[in-house]
């Protein structure tokens, strides 16, 4: 809006220097008004200077923190996702861990039933070769 202000100062000026040359005014009178009118511009020109660079670090700043703000949102979300993910993991591995043991007990067990069966023919064999009256054929 400022930016806007001083423009049209600037062009009014402009307008206002061209306009009395053209009614042919005397050159003292000309150069009296020239002096006025830069020094109001470069009053207006040095205020406006001083407050720009505040007005563009405030910008500055609001969108360094806006992003600053973004970036710890978005950073939360993947730590949250990290931790689903991990958590997920973990269970899943705890469930694959649980499967193989169930399968392992299980197959020592049908190994130890076999391993039980054949002792148990080996005594009946023993027990037969040991006894001479039995001669029956196995």
């Amino acid at each position: 809006m400022s930016k806007k202000i001083l423009v049209v100062g600037v062009i009014a000026s402009i307008g206002v220097m061209a306009y009395l040359a053209s009614k042919e005014m005397d050159s003292e009178k000309i150069s009296k008004i020239k002096e006025k009118l830069p020094k109001m511009d470069s009053d207006k020109f040095s205020k406006i200077k001083e407050k720009l660079p505040k007005i563009e670090t405030e910008k500055a700043k609001e969108n360094i923190l806006k992003q600053k703000e973004e970036i710890e949102e978005r950073i939360a979300q993947l730590a949250t996702k990290i931790a689903d993910t991990a958590k997920e993991l973990i269970e899943k591995g705890s469930e694959l861990a649980s499967d193989k043991k169930q399968a392992l007990v299980e197959m020592i067990e049908d190994a130890k039933k076999a391993i039980q069966e054949e002792r148990e023919r080996l005594k009946e064999m023993r027990a037969r070769l040991d006894n001479p009256e039995d001669n029956e054929v196995i």
